[in-house]
């Protein structure tokens, strides 16, 4: 029992199908019983109907005893007696049954067998005389028995039809009462906890994982709850949990982006210029503010010093630090433990040249995380860029100005240089007409003529070499500059039609080929001016087939004479010079219809970058080649 009362408490299927077997068992238990007592009541009118025939026939059959008719006495007599064993038969009373229906019944049969019958076959007979009025008494004592018979089947009838309608009334109620408890039961086990459970899985579907589940059972919907109920607080702590790593996370990536910004911030000033040492202090101030680092000491050194020529110190620093040991401490990396501080070195250092050390210190029981080291090596990878940028930039100055010392040299060399010695080989020929007693006065007239005319070229080459080393690539690239050179030359030379064909826009040019390309133009173009004697100038500047660059000056003058290498065209090998640093091909020569063309091209760095990687890869192809045709 106790096992069936546990069941009932922990399964609501096992309720409701109780339940509802009950109903079920109650239903047909009524069926049952309307059948038994239908079917126990079903010859009680017949019982009820025989009475009154035998109370009708007794009356007969008295009339005819007493007209003397003994065929129709004994005819009825018979009839009777069927009848009432049909009675017997449908009543069957046994001898034990001591009911008041039974006594009557017996006192009936017990009267006609032993009083009524006899006494009715006498008087038909004529065998005994009785009077009319004395047999009809004993006929009526006979049928008021009947009646009471009679009345008695009725009775028994009549509580058989109460007793099925109270077993009705009684189903009916217990049906009534079990669909109430089964109702009952459905909406307080199944409705409401089914409402509940769909109204908190609509508020976790809206995000809220701490639904109100008031519902306490050990039932299946209960073990629902509950399973609900833990499986919300994992969820909400989960929920909580992620909230509290994307907050974490979120912290992180904005003090990423703010390290980041730094970086950023910090590689553009690196671009833009030199950035020196007093500098990087408030860079090292703010680095720290982004960190979380107090302790750092920021010590820049020669490549091959060993004491730092700037120390920058940001709170602390480095508390052992007596600037002994200088050496070893640039070129010492990872951490180390000295007095009650734990050190992180990150060395200065690119191309195998030390410029110092980046020290962060930390209390001794202080780690330092991964992500703090990288930001570190970050930072001290930064500043040994700027120092090397500053440096490449200073060794690219001496190499500029070495350069430009030596190209300075050289156009002295071949020109005003030049233009000197023929003067002063003027001046040795004057001297020796001068030192003779004979002197030839139209050869001083010509020496003075020729010596004039070499000071007005040496003066002329002396301007044109002071613009030629004033020249600068500015903004605008060399179309500008060759644009204003046009100009210049149409301003000092109005006579002589010049004209600029350039088509170089979408041409990558290195500053090296644009400011030799435009020395080549600007000799050829002054010497187009100045020694063609024409009066039509055209410069041109124009791609052409194989990625190559073509440039040409023409004039319309007299032409490059048989023997360049005369006075005034010692610009010529000069040119030669500079076609071949550019690694060009350089013609110079007469032009058919009149006057000169110096014409010049080569290829730009950029098609030759391409050309050796196209040559490269079909090398490559060519090797896989012959290296599958080996393999098969």
């Amino acid at each position: 029992m106790a096992k069936v009362l546990k069941r009932v408490r922990q399964s609501i299927v096992f309720r409701i199908g109780g339940l509802l077997l009950l109903t079920a068992v109650i239903a047909i238990s009524s069926m049952v019983a309307s059948y038994v007592i239908s079917d126990a009541a079903q010859h009680d009118a017949e019982a009820i109907n025989l009475s009154g025939f035998v109370r009708a026939l007794s009356y007969k059959l008295t009339a005819a005893a007493q007209s003397g008719d003994t065929q129709s006495t004994r005819e009825m007599t018979a009839a009777l007696d069927k009848q009432l064993q049909k009675i017997s038969t449908i009543s069957s009373f046994p001898l034990s049954d001591a009911s008041t229906e039974a006594d009557n019944f017996r006192a009936v049969q017990q009267e006609w067998q032993q009083k009524i019958r006899p006494l009715l076959n006498d008087v038909a007979a004529g065998e005994r005389a009785i009077a009319s009025r004395e047999l009809l008494a004993f006929t009526d004592a006979f049928v008021t028995k009947v009646d009471r018979l009679v009345l008695d089947y009725q009775r028994i009838a009549e509580q058989k039809v109460k007793f099925l309608r109270l077993v009705q009334l009684a189903s009916l109620f217990a049906t009534i009462t079990l669909v109430y408890f089964s109702v009952f039961t459905l909406s307080r086990s199944v409705e409401q906890p089914l409402r509940e459970l769909i109204s908190s899985c609509r508020e976790i579907a809206r995000g809220n994982f701490r639904p109100r589940l008031t519902l306490h059972s050990e039932d299946e919907l209960g073990l629902l709850t509950q399973t609900i109920r833990r499986m919300s607080e994992v969820i909400d702590q989960t929920h909580r949990q992620l909230e509290e790593r994307v907050k974490e996370k979120t912290k992180q990536l904005r003090k990423s982006h703010e390290v980041l910004d730094f970086q950023y911030r910090l590689a553009r000033r690196i671009s833009e210029g030199t950035l020196v040492g007093a500098e990087l202090k408030p860079w090292l101030k703010e680095f720290s503010e982004l960190t979380g680092l107090n302790d750092l000491d920021l010590c820049l050194m020669t490549p091959r010093g060993e004491t730092p020529y700037e120390h920058l110190i940001h709170g602390r620093g480095n508390q052992s630090c007596t600037e002994r040991d200088c050496y070893n401490c640039s070129h010492a990396c990872g951490p180390s433990e000295r007095a009650n501080q734990r050190l992180y070195r990150f060395p200065l250092e690119a191309d195998k040249r030390n410029y110092g050390v980046l020290v962060c210190s930390l209390p001794r029981n202080q780690l330092l995380h991964r992500e703090q080291q990288l930001r570190l090596s970050a930072f001290a990878d930064a500043i040994t860029t700027a120092i090397t940028l500053k440096e490449r930039g200073q060794q690219e100055r001496r190499v500029a100005l070495m350069n430009e010392r030596a190209i300075i040299a050289r156009e002295l060399h071949d020109s005003l240089a030049q233009s000197l010695s023929y003067l002063k080989i003027q001046v040795a020929r004057l001297n020796r007409c001068t030192r003779g007693e004979n002197i030839d006065r139209a050869q001083i007239s010509e020496i003075s003529e020729e010596l004039k005319q070499g000071l007005d070229a040496s003066y002329r080459q002396l301007r044109e070499l002071l613009t030629t080393f004033r020249l600068q690539v500015s903004e605008g690239g060399l179309h500008n500059i060759l644009c204003r050179s046009v100009e210049q030359y149409r301003e000092q030379h109005p006579e002589i039609a010049i004209e600029l064909h350039y088509e170089l826009e979408e041409i990558p040019l290195t500053p090296n080929e644009e400011i030799h390309l435009l020395q080549l133009v600007r000799e050829a173009s002054q010497n187009a001016v100045y020694h063609s004697w024409g009066d039509r100038v055209s410069i041109s500047l124009l791609p052409g087939e194989g990625q190559r660059v073509f440039a040409s000056v023409r004039d319309n003058g007299k032409g490059i004479s048989d023997a360049p290498e005369k006075r005034n065209h010692f610009g010529m090998s000069i040119m030669q010079e500079r076609a071949s640093n550019l690694g060009g091909e350089l013609i110079i020569r007469r032009r058919e219809t009149g006057g000169t063309e110096v014409s010049f091209s080569f290829i730009p760095e950029y098609a030759r970058a391409q050309q050796t990687q196209e040559n490269n890869q079909t090398q490559a192809d060519l090797h896989l080649l012959f290296a599958s045709r080996t393999n098969r």
